[in-house]
């Protein structure tokens, strides 16, 4: 054979992994007890030779942290002899055996990855701020799939619309998954009390964001009802427009240190709310619109405009200022939006891998762990690496390189003298964790 450089290609025995890291992640989780959470949750098969349910949703997590798009790569997993020997697995099923399960547990399967993910939430509580207020965000989110039973959504694409419920930093409570021809508007009074049972007992949400999708009376009124502030934007329909058409030219204020933005701060209501709120509207400052433009515009025209000039957000908080009310309204960008893409992108949630429903629905609800135990993972990792997405853990952990050999009854995980400090540390972090 000719080649350019001077070197050659020879087969090794070795177990080599280029997913140490993994290795690691893998070894806090089970000593977080996800091994015994996930055999007593999930239901079993009556055929003694069948996988138990850990065998089939372990190595999953391990996949989709891996960073693998498709259920057939699993493959990678199961060919890594290196992270089976670290990890203690002995079987690993074929994509043809997880298809098959995830087909057969369907909507059970999905009841209780729930309650597995309500465990952690638990754990997840227990790291926040003895101060800090509960806050939910609920957004929707659209997946496409091409699959003969995905419905069309008013994107004009078929695929699925989860409604995903997130509380502080990112962790997701809850999921509702949808088929993608469902408004985002429908039913998010019942996915609020649905995530407000995910809560222990005794645990309330101090506070509620949405989009103008949960611009309705019957949510304002429940939340009204359960003391819970919440800020929503608001739609610019003709009754806002109208609101803000009344505000007086004195009565805009410049927004902080904006030089493009100005806020003015009224009182508005709708029909069936039971108490009138808060309307913040927040000016952008570009051209106006001329009166003769104005005229001659149709109401969809003059909404579209409006949007680009005005954004407004209802809410109950009498307490905090109209500055400190946008500031956090408009955290919703990060803490869910943000981690809506994390979750789809960065946990390959965008690819659903069958034509039934309930099937992709369980599915979901897998990445969802797998994306939960990630965020309880990064609690343990230096501050420098907390705040990272699962693509560059990808890179500066993840995938780390590494040889297993066994010597005196032992195995042994070697890896580049750069990396043995940072290992260790997490190592231990982990088994102190798991005291707790």
């Amino acid at each position: 054979m000719q080649s350019i450089l001077n070197f050659k290609i020879e087969t090794t025995n070795e177990k080599l992994t280029p997913r140490t890291g993994v290795a690691i992640f893998g070894e806090y989780t089970k000593g977080l007890g996800l091994e015994k959470i996930i055999n007593e949750a999930m239901p079993t098969s009556n055929h003694h030779n069948a996988y138990n349910p850990f065998e089939f949703i372990y190595p999953l997590i391990l996949m989709l942290h891996s960073g693998v798009r498709v259920l057939d790569d699993i493959k990678e997993i199961r060919m890594d002899e290196a992270l089976k020997t670290i990890l203690k697995i002995d079987n690993i099923p074929t994509a043809g055996a997880f298809s098959k399960y995830l087909h057969r547990l369907g909507e059970d399967g999905e009841m209780a990855m729930k309650s597995i993910n309500k465990k952690y939430l638990k754990r997840f509580l227990k790291s926040l701020k003895s101060d800090e207020d509960l806050v939910l965000d609920i957004d929707e989110t659209f997946i496409e799939a091409h699959k003969n039973t995905a419905k069309y959504s008013y994107l004009k694409a078929p695929g699925y619309m989860p409604m995903i419920g997130h509380i502080n930093n990112g962790y997701v409570i809850d999921v509702d998954f949808r088929d993608g021809n469902i408004s985002p508007a429908d039913k998010n009074l019942e996915f609020i009390k649905q995530c407000a049972m995910q809560l222990p007992i005794g645990k309330t949400f101090d506070r509620v964001r949405i989009d103008s999708a949960g611009y309705q009376a019957k949510i304002f009124n429940y939340c009204d009802e359960q003391n819970i502030k919440f800020t929503i934007s608001a739609p610019l329909d003709k009754s806002i427009q109208y609101a803000i058409s009344q505000v007086e030219h004195n009565d805009w204020k410049q927004l902080g240190n904006s030089k493009i933005e100005k806020v003015a701060d009224t009182i508005h209501t709708m029909t069936d709310t039971e108490n009138a709120f808060r309307l913040l509207i927040v000016k952008k400052d570009i051209t106006p619109m001329f009166t003769e433009l104005e005229e001659i515009l149709t109401d969809d025209q003059k909404a579209q405009y409006y949007q680009e000039m005005h954004y407004c957000i209802a809410t109950n908080d009498n307490d905090l200022t109209a500055e400190e009310i946008i500031k956090l309204h408009r955290q919703r960008g990060e803490t869910s939006e943000n981690k809506i893409k994390e979750l789809k992108n960065g946990f390959n949630m965008s690819y659903l891998p069958t034509s039934n429903f309930e099937a992709n629905s369980f599915y979901f609800q897998i990445g969802t762990l797998a994306y939960n135990l990630f965020l309880l993972f990064k609690q343990i990792l230096d501050s420098n690496l907390q705040k990272h997405t699962v693509k560059t853990i990808r890179y500066k952990l993840y995938n780390i390189a590494g040889k297993v050999i066994n010597h005196a009854r032992q195995i042994i995980l070697k890896v580049n003298e750069q990396f043995i400090e940072l290992l260790n540390t997490i190592r231990q972090r982990a088994y102190d964790v798991s005291l707790e």
